[in-house]
């Protein structure tokens, strides 16, 4: 057993084994010996340094994560020993370098060293090995003909990296990176600087395309800004927004454990079969929607913070978190939705007091008062439109409907179906018996709950009240306003709306409901607006259709206007279009006009 070290190289942390430290330490030192005199040594060693680091990652493993003798061996091989480049400069540079097997990957910078601008298209020259001139044509062409060279030629200045260290450069060029290479690049680099700096010493003046260079530079170094701190904002949204979410997740656990002070819905009770399965959803949607948001946050705050490591444990760890979370809700959920699995009904027969006048005025209770609201200062209009609610611990639904149909004799019925479903039949049965519904009547009023009830004992299976009111041809009833979440759907006469049904009253005929006190602004369906005085039939009718057209019906006949005209009366029936008669049926006989008889033949 070998006890390992740990180091920083090239700005990393690595674990190394101690034998194999020793070595690297010898070889470090060598190196920084044979670079003492050198030129740009401090630099030399940097990017030697940065190199390794990069050669001992691709090393490190999930299941390796301490560099070994072997390791060190290898890379210092990759790069060359202190003994084959010590007499560089009396050998030539192909003997003296290390042996490399394999191609050599290139990666793409843009080349600070030959640019006019910002070093883009010498870059994609070096990655693809061609003439830089062709690229920077081809750039020409886009920009002149297309008009989006510019704009690509931006967004691939802030995109791609520079080749800022030695070791980029190399790659950019697809050259191994070695110490000998590394050498001859700084010191390439060296000698290019002293000579700017005896040109500039000499009086000699940059270059034009060198001053647009620098100022298409400092655009790019705008540009680059304004994409990272766009960036920086929206990674600070994105970890505002999870912790918003997890501190949420965190809150329910305290209510789901009955903390006091906490609370969670009461209606989920009526839902789960069991507390331990409420438990268990809640752990489900935390790992299903908490590891994600998480993952978010994490990875916002990379970015804010520029952290360039990540760790393969810490994202399988999380997959295999958020996995579970499937795993668990998709078994509670496929329990719950069997609950779910059967359909019944129980119906209930109620004889209503048969009104004397043979008229029945209908309205619904409420949750609340019906009096004013005096209070001046800021509020939330609560309102009986919520479809569950807890009362006294029992679950109270608002999925109440009421239909009038006609009564097949000639008194007042009432009929009450509750609707359940259940994991079979007799479950589905079992649940619509447990249903607590009422209404109230009172000579010729009938009061009817908005809401029914089901208690703490029985869960929520889909239950639902449909009651159906028979009234007897003749008879009527008047629709109070609050019934206005309580109608579903009635069929009356005129196709009348059911929010325009309210505060009317509603005559049963052979034909069906007719509104007896109806104004004529109310809405139909398919249709605008509807009058009628008749008290028995829909007597006048005016319909306009969505394209246009328009039909009456009155004591005069039917009319209806469109794309032609049609007129059924006493006189027969008649067709005109553009203001001439095309058809005639009267006693008679038939009659076309003669262009419609050309037209068919």
């Amino acid at each position: 057993m070998n006890k390992t070290v740990t180091v920083n190289i090239g700005g990393i942390v690595f674990h190394i084994d101690e034998n194999a430290y020793e070595k690297f330490k010898k070889y470090l030192e060598s190196i920084r010996s044979h670079f003492t005199t050198a030129d740009g040594r401090d630099e030399i060693m940097q990017d030697i340094e940065s190199r390794i680091a990069e050669m001992f990652q691709e090393r490190v493993k999930d299941s390796k994560q301490v560099i070994t003798l072997d390791d060190v061996e290898d890379v210092t091989r990759l790069m060359g020993r202190p003994e084959e480049f010590a007499g560089t400069e009396e050998k030539p540079l192909e003997e003296t370098e290390p042996e490399h097997i394999g191609p050599v990957k290139r990666r793409l910078f843009r080349n600070p060293d030959d640019k006019m601008l910002g070093g883009v298209c010498s870059g994609i020259a070096n990655y693809f090995d061609v003439d830089v001139v062709w690229v920077r044509l081809a750039f020409v062409l886009l920009f002149v003909v297309y008009g989006s060279g510019f704009w690509i030629y931006i967004i691939l200045w802030v995109v791609i990296p520079e080749a800022k260290t030695a070791a980029d450069k190399l790659q950019m060029k697809g050259e191994p990176v070695t110490v000998s290479n590394i050498q001859k690049n700084v010191r390439e680099e060296m000698e290019a600087l002293k000579k700017r700096m005896d040109e500039m010493s000499n009086g000699g003046r940059k270059k034009a395309g060198t001053v647009i260079g620098r100022i298409f530079e400092a655009i790019g170094s705008v540009f680059v800004f304004i994409f990272k701190l766009i960036g920086k904002i929206i990674a600070g949204a994105i970890i505002f927004a999870s912790v918003v979410v997890l501190i949420v997740l965190f809150v329910a656990f305290f209510a789901v454990i009955k903390v006091p002070g906490t609370h969670y819905p009461e209606v989920l009770n009526h839902i789960f079969v069991s507390g331990s399965q409420f438990f268990w959803s809640y752990i489900g949607v935390v790992l299903l929607v908490g590891i994600p948001f998480l993952m978010l946050a994490y990875a916002g705050a990379k970015m804010i913070f520029n952290i360039k490591t990540t760790s393969k444990i810490v994202g399988l760890t999380a997959l295999g978190l958020w996995i579970l979370g499937v795993i668990i809700c998709s078994a509670i959920g496929i329990k719950i939705a069997r609950q779910f699995a059967e359909k019944e009904s129980v119906r209930k027969e109620i004889t209503l007091i048969q009104p004397v006048n043979k008229k029945l005025f209908l309205e619904a209770d409420h949750m609340r008062n019906q009096e004013k609201d005096y209070d001046h200062g800021w509020k939330i209009n609560w309102d009986d439109d919520q479809d569950m609610m807890m009362k006294d611990s029992a679950l109270m639904s608002g999925d109440v409907n009421l239909d009038i149909v006609k009564s097949p004799n000639d008194s007042f019925q009432l009929n009450e179906l509750f609707y359940s479903r259940g994991l079979s039949r007799k479950d589905a049965v079992d649940n619509a018996m447990h249903v607590n519904y009422s209404f109230a009547q009172t000579d010729s009023l009938i009061r009817f709950s908005r809401y029914f009830s089901l208690t703490p004992d029985n869960k929520y299976r889909g239950q639902y009240v449909q009651l159906v009111l028979k009234v007897p041809v003749g008879a009527s009833v008047y629709l109070d306003k609050s019934l206005r979440h309580v109608i579903n759907d009635i069929e009356n006469v005129q196709n009348i709306y059911d929010h325009d049904m309210l505060n009317r009253t509603w005559k049963m005929t052979e034909k069906g409901l007719t509104c007896m006190d109806c104004t004529g602004e109310e809405g139909v369906v398919g249709g605008d607006t509807w009058r009628g005085n008749d008290e028995n039939l829909p007597g006048d009718i005016h319909i306009h259709g969505k394209d246009g057209s328009e039909v009456d019906i009155d004591k005069y006949g039917v009319h209806i206007n469109g794309s032609s005209k049609v007129a059924i009366d006493s006189n027969g029936v008649s067709v005109n279009k553009d203001g001439k008669e095309i058809m005639k049926i009267d006693k008679d006989g038939v009659r076309i006009h003669s262009d419609e008889k050309k037209k068919k033949k």
